[in-house]
């Protein structure tokens, strides 16, 4: 996803996930970009939304929507003491200089003070099952 949106838009955006599903370490399907400038927003849209995705297997097609959590400081405050932090650095949220001359270049995501641990598929079952239990 990196290189087809550095194609055209390296150094416009500051913030860009592509959420991972962990089970089958594959993407989601989407995925969640903040430009800098929010004029760069009408020609990504024209190059990219309802085509497919010509470098991935797959029939999917792109349809950009605007995400509930706008800017590059709301979002790293949404995931830095996401679960997702304690994964494989791969599938974290990447973030990037908004300004100067490293804008465009990657930049440390800061982790935050309470990362929680993600729950094993196994132990949630588990422990659902004796919380019926104990009813």
């Amino acid at each position: 996803l990196l290189a087809a949106v550095d194609e055209s838009f390296q150094g416009t955006y500051d913030f860009l996930y592509l959420p991972i599903d962990f089970k089958n370490k594959c993407n989601m399907g989407y995925a969640f970009v903040n430009f800098i400038d929010p004029a760069t927003l009408a020609p990504f849209y024209k190059r990219f939304n309802g085509r497919k995705w010509d470098r991935f297997n797959s029939d999917k097609v792109c349809d950009l929507a605007f995400a509930r959590i706008q800017g590059k400081h709301a979002l790293i405050s949404h995931f830095q003491n996401s679960s997702l932090m304690a994964e494989d650095k791969r599938w974290r949220p990447i973030i990037f200089h908004s300004s100067g001359p490293l804008r465009g270049t990657p930049q440390p995501f800061p982790l935050g003070s309470h990362v929680r641990a993600r729950a094993k598929q196994s132990e949630e079952r588990e422990g659902g099952r004796e919380r019926e239990g104990e009813r």
